[in-house]
């Protein structure tokens, strides 16, 4: 479990979720398969988008880097503040809302 303030990494996961949005392709990969992209258990959640692609895609000779990644979390809790730290960067300003 990450302390907090600190980012979420592999080693905090039991299955990673990876869905390709070119092909559709789906698939759920344990930490531990995905050394082969380079992931030890200290890599950040942040740093698998640039490096886990769709080898379905790959095959046909498309870039297969249009993937959505989600974790499944070994604690719950951390699963809820990791969403609500990534919520939490892309928030965005509403229009015509003025600050004091």
């Amino acid at each position: 479990m990450a302390l907090p303030g600190k980012e979420p990494v592999i080693a905090h996961v039991a299955s990673i979720s990876v869905e390709c949005a070119d092909c559709g392709r789906n698939r759920w990969w344990r930490p531990d398969q995905l050394k082969r992209f380079g992931v030890t258990g200290n890599t950040p959640l942040a740093a698998l988008s640039g490096r886990i692609v769709c080898s379905a895609c790959r095959a046909d000779g498309l870039p297969g880097a249009a993937v959505s990644i989600q974790a499944a979390f070994i604690d719950e809790r951390q699963r809820v503040r990791s969403e609500a730290r990534m919520l939490n960067d892309r928030e965005v300003p509403l229009e015509g809302s003025k600050r004091a």
